[in-house]
């Protein structure tokens, strides 16, 4: 249901009511309630704002509401079967079928309460407008697969846990820089910020979302308690062993530890992580916050001409600062199964290169994620290019043809960035709305050209 109500252009007030039903929850919390409410004072409408007339508009806006979120594959609240054909009975291979899933009965929505309040202006005979939106939302009952204990025959749960926020600010500028005839040319920038904390887990430690590929599969994204949502987690790099007496001296310092056991045969060129409680071994103990994926700052500027029959459009985004995982690198990095990233060209090596900090090529045990594959995800990407050209019949009155316009769009042009992949601003994972920037080899956003034609009759 939905109630609006608008006292003369001045004051406006919405409140709604929605329920929504899920088939991926329990057969008892498959329905959720979502109510909201939003009120608008237009303070240029008010009486004291009559004699200012470089205001166009001035107007406040407030909302608060619930939202819910089923982002989840269907049936994930009930038990699974998964089959096999690899056992033998009565001298023939049959189709065998086991429990793979436990039920979770309580499993329900994932629920985030929002406040909003926002300011709007027009100067100038509109010439320049301003948004400035300020909001915050507090999120529970997270979906998440947990681990669970192993003697339950189940390496996992998927369940409701934890509790996050969310606060941010959004600025955008649009601006009218030249209105001619002929000529015309407006600008919309766009600024965000945004941050997101993890506030509470229950009785975990922390809930790990991407996991190495070796066992033990440690943490690489994951919440934990007290930092951010999109934390980058793993062991500190400290460079590699140049030689065997910094490897007998870590034996009894413990200072360092290694994926796999060595000796002071084998030791050389391989890498080294910060042993933080010094127990010879690399453990979760030794796991260290990396980075967050969220960027500092991110948006885009958009600029628009006109020139005579001529529409040009060019619009670039872009985000500063954040941190990704270059999950490739676990194996392209050092690895003996696949092709290497080109900076193994400088790897150790006793006679060409023996003072260098990047492992030994072809060393195994090498999965170990670190501050080596973190990368700065900043960029600027050209994403947009739209030109088009107006042809206008209606002065021609035998043609059937009453317009015709010819354009072709250009989109993800040119990307500029530091980060050694393909491209920064990619998710592999699909199953996780919340998880950003997991580049597992994600394919990077295509570049297209489309040529198009419009024919008005």
């Amino acid at each position: 249901g939905r109630f609006n109500y608008n006292y003369r252009g001045r004051y406006y007030l919405t409140a709604t009511l929605r329920a929504d039903g899920s088939s991926n929850f329990a057969a008892n919390n498959k329905w959720g309630m979502f109510p909201s409410g939003a009120f608008k004072w237009n303070i240029s409408k008010e009486p004291f704002m009559r004699g200012v007339r470089w205001i166009n508009n001035l107007s406040l806006r407030a909302s608060a509401g619930r939202t819910g979120n089923d982002a989840i594959s269907s049936y994930r609240s009930q038990a699974y079967a998964s089959s096999t054909d690899s056992y033998i009975f009565d001298n023939s291979v049959g189709v065998v079928y086991y429990p793979s899933r436990l039920a979770n009965p309580d499993l329900t929505w994932e629920k985030t309460d929002q406040y909003n309040v926002a300011l709007e202006a027009s100067f100038l005979t509109s010439r320049i407008n301003v948004s400035l939106d300020a909001y915050y939302s507090k999120t529970r009952d997270l979906l998440l697969s947990v681990s669970t204990i192993q003697s339950t025959g189940y390496s996992s749960l998927f369940k409701n846990l934890g509790c996050t926020d969310n606060t941010g600010v959004e600025l955008t500028l649009e601006t009218v820089n030249i209105e001619k005839r002929r000529f015309g040319w407006t600008s919309t920038l766009t600024v965000s910020h945004n941050t997101q904390n993890v506030l509470d887990i229950g009785h975990e430690d922390f809930v790990a979302t991407v996991k190495s590929p070796d066992t033990p599969n440690f943490m690489m994204y994951g919440y934990k308690a007290g930092y951010p949502l999109n934390s980058l987690w793993g062991f500190k790099y400290a460079g590699v062993i140049h030689n065997s007496e910094e490897f007998v001296e870590n034996q009894s310092s413990k200072q360092y530890a290694f994926r796999s056991t060595y000796t002071t045969s084998n030791c050389l060129g391989i890498p080294k992580y910060v042993d933080y409680d010094h127990d010879g071994q690399l453990t979760n103990n030794d796991l260290v916050y990396l980075g967050n994926a969220d960027p500092i700052l991110y948006g885009g500027f958009q600029n628009n001409f006109t020139i005579g029959k001529f529409r040009l459009s060019i619009y670039f985004s872009y985000s500063i600062g954040g941190s990704i995982y270059n999950y490739t690198e676990l194996y392209m990095g050092g690895g003996t199964y696949t092709n290497q990233y080109r900076y193994m060209l400088d790897a150790w090596h006793p006679v060409r290169n023996p003072n260098s900090d990047i492992p030994r090529a072809g060393i195994g045990g090498y999965h170990v994620p670190s501050s080596l594959q973190v990368h700065d995800a900043s960029y600027l990407r050209f994403k947009t290019l739209s030109v088009s050209y107006n042809w206008d019949f209606k002065k021609k009155k035998k043609s059937p043809i009453r317009a015709l316009t010819l354009g072709v769009t250009g989109e993800n042009l040119f990307l500029w960035t530091k980060y050694n992949g393909f491209d920064p601003d990619v998710s592999t994972s699909s199953d996780n709305a919340a998880l950003r920037r997991v580049d597992m080899g994600a394919y990077p956003r295509e570049r297209s050209v489309v040529l198009n034609l419009k024919i008005r009759i």
